[in-house]
């Protein structure tokens, strides 16, 4: 990785955010490859780590967000190309053999063999069990009803063990 105390150019680097390969996105979202080559929730630190042993010049950016989605926080800028135009890496020429390298390995690093996250960083997945679901505000008008429904028995039935 390119530190940060070098006054590097990155201008004609090539930017990779976490929404171009997540296979949960869809492409209306951002996802820029298939879903069978993508990554759930990928996290920046991840992406730059599979850079770093590829041997790619690149630099994470954690400050920045995905336009599309402002929550989504960071990307990595890749150079793949050298100004006097010899590619970095002798398999990788583009944006898109990269992100399919990254969908590749990312599921085979240690963090994620482990079950945690990246180092220092906490990542929101969304859950799909039953509590979960009723913290959630429900989107339609008959799933609000529903809800309210489920509360109140909820409500009743606490009153009840009270007494």
């Amino acid at each position: 990785m390119v530190s940060d105390s070098e006054e590097v150019d990155t201008f004609r680097w090539r930017c990779l955010y976490p929404n171009y390969i997540n296979s949960k996105k869809s492409a209306h979202h951002g996802r820029q490859i298939a879903r069978e080559r993508g990554v759930e929730w990928p996290h920046p630190a991840e992406m730059a780590e599979i850079c770093e042993y590829l041997k790619i010049p690149h630099v994470l950016q954690m400050d920045k967000a995905y336009p599309r989605d402002w929550m989504v926080q960071g990307r990595i800028k890749v150079m793949l190309k050298t100004p006097e135009g010899a590619y970095t890496h002798p398999e990788i020429k583009t944006k898109r053999q990269l992100m399919f390298k990254m969908g590749e390995l990312i599921p085979k690093l240690k963090s994620r063999l482990e079950g945690h996250g990246p180092p220092g960083q906490q990542q929101v997945r969304p859950t799909s069990s039953p509590a979960a679901a009723s913290s959630e505000a429900p989107t339609s008008k008959a799933a609000k009803k529903e809800a309210k429904r489920e509360e109140k028995k909820a409500q009743k039935k606490a009153e009840g063990k009270k007494k």
